[in-house]
């Protein structure tokens, strides 16, 4: 294809990439009530599909897989009509927006660099994850259910005054046992969050080891999980992983306790022949039907225009 073909394509697809922003930004910015106009989030899925299917046949490989992980949340927001969003759901989709809407402004302006698009998915997709556990994983039939108890936090803070005081009053290798016993109950407090249990046996670790001594480790030992108690208490377990210092105390390899992420796919490609049927034939084969309707658009906005 000729680079003036080439330029042409991909400012029909910024055009109508944005006019698909415009139709997501409208649904998102009140979500808790559009959710249950189904009609309104027909439509928002099907904008973020356009958008990654035009993405995934550009090679623009950031703005596929973003507005794919928008298009998964959405999913589960249409095949369960009914399903109550709260606010910080709302939020969270409309900073998963935001992403996309950056990637498509910086394709526009010719500075979307791949450094630009790794950077973005990876501060995009934390919050994408959170998003899909709230949706999967907090919602049934509409109504929220806690990973922990109520007082979740609460508890963990009455322990964590318990093994404050036993620190203050200097350390013993009974009382560092103490201790870790307390990390040990700490756990039990959450026993199917998985990234909690991760960070109290990573916090066992730490106080039983020989690194540091326990009143200098007490700090930022009880601050940590103390903050990781209350962003469980708010649903945010995902969020929850040992610092870099606390796992080199314990002697554990940061990356061995990091939250794994799946690689996505690696976009298709298809090789199409110069002569018109059979390219029609592969593009048939190969595009969803959304797809080819956006490539046909494409091509019947291209021959309107004067060459």
């Amino acid at each position: 294809m000729l680079p003036e073909q080439q330029q042409k394509i991909l400012v029909y697809f910024i055009e109508e990439a944005k006019e698909h922003l415009q139709t997501l930004e409208q649904g998102l910015m009140n979500l808790q009530t559009n959710s249950q106009d189904q009609e309104m989030v027909n439509e928002m899925f099907r904008a973020a599909h356009s958008i990654k299917g035009g993405a995934a046949m550009l090679g623009y490989d950031s703005i596929r897989r973003t507005a794919h992980r928008l298009e998964d949340c959405l999913k589960v927001v249409k095949e369960q009509p009914g399903t109550t969003i709260d606010q910080e759901s709302e939020d969270l989709f409309l900073r998963g927006f935001e992403t996309l809407e950056s990637l498509v402004n910086h394709l526009e302006q010719g500075n979307l660099t791949e450094d630009f698009g790794q950077t973005a998915l990876q501060q995009a997709e934390p919050i994408f994850a959170l998003l899909q556990q709230r949706l999967t994983g907090e919602m049934v039939a509409g109504e929220s259910k806690p990973l922990v108890p109520a007082n979740f936090s609460a508890q963990v803070l009455q322990v964590l005054r318990q093994m404050l005081e036993l620190i203050k009053q200097g350390a013993t290798p009974e009382r560092t046992q103490q201790v870790a016993a307390l990390c040990g109950r700490l756990g039990t407090f959450a026993p199917g969050v998985a990234t909690w249990q991760t960070l109290t046996q990573t916090a066992q670790k730490a106080v039983t080891s020989p690194r540091v001594p326990l009143a200098k480790l007490a700090g930022p030992l009880l601050n940590e999980l103390k903050q990781a108690s209350e962003l469980i208490q708010q649903g945010k377990a995902q969020m929850v992983v040992p610092s870099p210092t606390l796992c080199s105390l314990a002697g554990v390899d940061a990356a061995s306790v990091a939250p794994t992420v799946a690689a996505p796919a690696a976009p298709k490609q298809i090789t199409i022949p110069v002569e018109p049927r059979e390219a029609a034939k592969l593009l048939i084969a190969n595009f969803e039907p959304a797809q080819l309707a956006a490539l046909a658009k494409l091509l019947v906005q291209a021959l309107k225009r004067p060459a």
